[in-house]
């Protein structure tokens, strides 16, 4: 049976920790001993979960029909009494070329008030390609904006999820009635569409995606205080309280584990090598509902001494050939993904598997500690009290030792100045970046490294030009047929490359176009990059 322990250390703090290896005590192997835990509350940035939540957005053509037309479509306002200057949650709806659009966009209100947090949350947003399924999902994607041949453009690199905060309209363009504000945006389309979108999958983290402060909900630990328990009488509670606060604090940010605060989980991590248009199944030990993506990096195959065959996020690009692309795609099914490569060279994708159930819960259960076997091996599991002791499903999971639990190792905010970035690139290297900053990432678990990165701006004015970003995560882009500018790193653009698994390069295009079909750079101004660095373990 996996060694678990929960309980309360000497010092009063509650704990949680899952080993590695069956033979290792949780209660008597030092925190020190990293490699030794698959968790361990007591380690910084270990958290039960980083993924708030994956909220299912689809279009509601009914509710929401479409009028209008592109530039001032119908627009709804949740929730019912709100309004373009208040609301939550906006939706737009038009009619173009016999297709229908519908957009939600989601503002700060929305994430404070369902999760109680103060902060823009770091959003990834992605979308099935399958219409009626809604179980296929793209891989990385290159594209070349070109107006048309031999004209400027860019080549950008994509990673296959949307993560912009950008100032939207909600009354008309520049000049109309009421504010344009900053939301995140979830685009989907009629079935008749060039490429119809019906899903849209928004991952919530508990991380800011600005340069906000992670918060820290803890507080000094106070002799005497509750601190766990574990309780199916009185309506059943399942907690562990964070240092300074009784298991009956109302607040569930302050909380280690709490059943009514339950995030999302990470099924399956590590690497997986696919050859040119061959196929690969990652398989997990839990059924994969709907709400499961796979989040991942890709690089080349080929000795990782050779920088092009390192892992780049997004993907390396050094020519304006689309046949350079890493590009796949993944099919959720069962208990598995499985992977088809449309690239023209063999790949390595680092992934993680991610899913919740909708925020569903079943019932009928009477227990909270669970042991049992799956058929692969033995487990230990707390789950929500009242869950089904038979079915219970991933909202209701709050610890297993079947799942992955990624550690946080390095986070931080670099100012794009010299002191913060202090590189700059070398003859022929400017499509990597205008500054530059290596870390190294305290690693002594042999985690492999999954960071991720945006490029954050300054707000330049009260109320803000249509289309002007407040963040841009997931985009590398580079000039071509751009005179003098070829070459050069597009504005807006964050790269990060993994030299090894203790160093990191981060590299920021600062304020420089981002596009050169017609040059346009924004009015906001850069800030600098907002980043994050999870450790995955090598296979689980």
């Amino acid at each position: 049976m996996p060694r678990f322990g929960m309980g309360i250390t000497s010092g009063g703090k509650g704990v949680v920790k899952i080993m590695a290896d069956n033979a290792d005590d949780p209660r008597t192997t030092a925190n020190s001993e990293t490699g030794k835990f698959r968790f361990n509350s007591e380690q910084p940035g270990n958290s039960i979960g980083f993924i708030l939540d994956i909220i299912v957005v689809e279009p509601d053509f009914v509710a929401y029909p479409p009028g209008g037309v592109p530039t001032n479509p119908n627009r709804y306002f949740l929730p019912a009494g709100s309004n373009e200057n208040n609301c939550e949650i906006s939706i737009r709806c038009h009619s173009f070329s016999g297709n229908t659009f519908q957009t939600w966009q989601f503002y700060l209100p929305y994430f404070q008030n369902k999760y109680g947090i103060t902060y823009m949350p770091l959003c990834e947003v992605r979308t099935p390609t399958d219409y009626v399924n809604k179980k296929t999902f793209d891989g990385p994607r290159l594209d070349l904006t070109y107006v048309h041949a031999g004209t400027s453009g860019n080549i950008d690199s994509y990673a296959a999820c949307q993560a912009l905060w950008y100032t939207v309209v909600d009354s008309g363009y520049n000049g109309g009635a009421g504010r344009n504000r900053p939301a995140i945006s979830v685009a989907m389309t009629s079935s008749g569409a060039v490429s119809p979108i019906s899903r849209g999958l928004m991952t919530v983290f508990a991380l800011p995606m600005n340069d906000a402060a992670i918060p820290d909900y803890s507080g000094a630990p106070v002799s005497g205080q509750e601190v766990v328990r574990i309780d199916k009488d009185s309506g059943g509670i399942a907690r562990v309280a964070l240092p300074g606060y009784t298991v009956y604090e109302l607040d569930t940010k302050r909380f280690l584990l709490h059943e009514d605060r339950i995030p999302a989980k990470i099924l399956g991590a590590g690497e997986i090598a696919v050859a040119s248009g061959g196929t690969a199944v990652i398989t997990t030990r839990f059924s994969l509902p709907l709400t499961t993506y796979m989040d991942y990096i890709v690089r080349r195959a080929g000795s990782t001494a050779t920088e092009k065959f390192q892992f780049w996020h997004p993907p390396y690009i050094e020519s304006i050939n689309l046949n350079q692309e890493c590009g796949f795609s993944y099919v959720v099914s069962g208990n598995t993904i499985t992977i088809t490569s449309t690239a023209d060279m063999d790949i390595v994708i680092r992934y993680m598997i991610c899913a919740n159930t909708g925020n569903t819960h079943t019932t009928g259960g009477k227990k909270i500690l669970l042991m049992g076997n799956d058929g692969v091996g033995d487990y230990v599991q707390v789950k929500r009290p009242g869950s089904s002791d038979v079915a219970p499903n991933l909202d209701d999971i709050m610890v297993d030792t079947r799942l992955s639990y990624i550690p946080l190792l390095a986070e931080g905010f670099l100012n794009y100045n010299s002191t913060d970035m202090p590189d700059t690139p070398g003859s022929g290297q400017r499509f990597k970046g205008e500054r530059k900053r290596s870390l190294v990432i305290p690693n002594p678990n042999g985690l492999l490294l999954f960071p991720k990165l945006g490029a954050i701006y300054n707000e330049t004015s009260v109320a803000p030009d249509y289309d002007e970003p407040l963040a841009i995560w997931n985009r590398h882009g580079v000039a071509i047929n751009a005179g003098s500018d070829s070459g050069k790193c597009a504005g807006g653009s964050v790269w990060s490359n993994i030299i090894d698994e203790t160093h990191l390069d981060i590299w920021s295009g600062g304020d420089n176009p981002w596009t050169w079909v017609t040059t346009q750079t924004y009015d906001n101004t850069t800030k600098g990059v907002r980043y994050y660095v999870f450790g995955i373990p090598p296979s689980l």
